[in-house]
């Protein structure tokens, strides 16, 4: 009898859903720590980026136009991006907040999508003592500068992400019948990333692409729920929103990087965050200064 024959009883085969994960990456933008923010309150607050709001101490309300939601030690809230809304603390407020992307990006709007996480939810009570010990030590070692901390984070979001996905009852996984879109949305990116700096158009994508108008315009709406002119919009702020952490780059200069002139920069910066890029700037070099 081989060896491999007198180890089948005893191996356990992955299951489909940490095959559907293992093809994701998480990857944190920053990392912050709130401690004892009492008494904060901040109106329309947006992002592109997914984010995760984790409550170690203290209460906080989070309102959307809709919605109205109570934290209190141990909850953890789950904001997708472009939702907007507007945060208060009490007293003894201790939190942590995760921005951060997921790769591939072509399929992050498929990921939310296929467990509910298109809309703001709350988790109440689910961090342990135990997670709120890993969290704080992960952030201690990233602020040390510690090999691995971005490393050790992603694998904290990834057990984190599994628990929500089984909190949420999630369906079965979709069946791989648009692989053919998500391809398409791929090669945009790649586009994307090697023309940053110059206007695109989406003719000129098209062309690019070797795909008419309608049927991008219908992979763009079917992977990544926008319009193709809005994904090229929401591609390039989300570039500038990195570039936007370098003090020493102008306004200008973050605008001329994305192909943009300021003024229009300005005006499709504003309609997507609620802020001025120089508001914006502020709001997250005190972020970072403070976390």
């Amino acid at each position: 009898m081989k060896l491999t024959e007198r180890f089948d009883p005893f191996r356990a085969d992955a299951d489909p859903l940490s095959v559907y994960l293992s093809e994701f990456r998480f990857e944190a933008d920053y990392f912050t720590h709130w401690p004892q923010q009492d008494f904060k309150t901040l109106k329309n607050l947006v992002s592109t980026r997914i984010k995760l709001v984790l409550q170690t101490q203290g209460n906080a309300e989070l309102t959307t136009r809709s919605e109205h939601f109570t934290l209190a030690p141990g909850s953890v809230m789950l904001i997708p991006p472009y939702c907007v809304y507007s945060a208060s603390t009490f007293d003894h407020v201790d939190s942590y907040e995760i921005f951060f992307n997921l790769h591939p990006y072509a399929r992050e709007h498929g990921f939310l999508q296929q467990f509910g996480f298109t809309r703001i939810l709350h988790f109440p009570r689910i961090l342990s003592p135990a997670d709120i010990a890993a969290l704080e030590s992960c952030y201690e070692d990233m602020r040390a500068h510690r090999p691995g901390g971005y490393a050790q984070l992603g694998a904290l979001m990834q057990l984190l992400f599994l628990r929500l996905i089984r909190l949420q009852n999630a369906p079965a996984l979709p069946a791989e019948n648009s692989s053919r879109e998500q391809y398409v949305i791929s090669r945009l990116f790649e586009y994307l990333e090697t023309h940053l700096a110059q206007p695109i158009h989406v003719d000129q994508l098209c062309a690019a692409l070797h795909v008419s108008q309608s049927h991008l315009y219908r992979c763009s709406r079917n992977v990544m729920n926008c319009s193709t002119q809005q994904l090229v919009i929401r591609y390039k702020l989300r570039h500038a929103q990195m570039l936007l952490k370098n003090p020493e780059l102008s306004i200008g200069d973050v605008a001329g990087a994305i192909g943009y002139d300021l003024f229009y920069f300005s005006t499709q910066f504003k309609k997507a965050f609620l802020v001025s890029p120089s508001q914006y700037r502020k709001n997250l070099l005190y972020c970072l200064q403070n976390a």
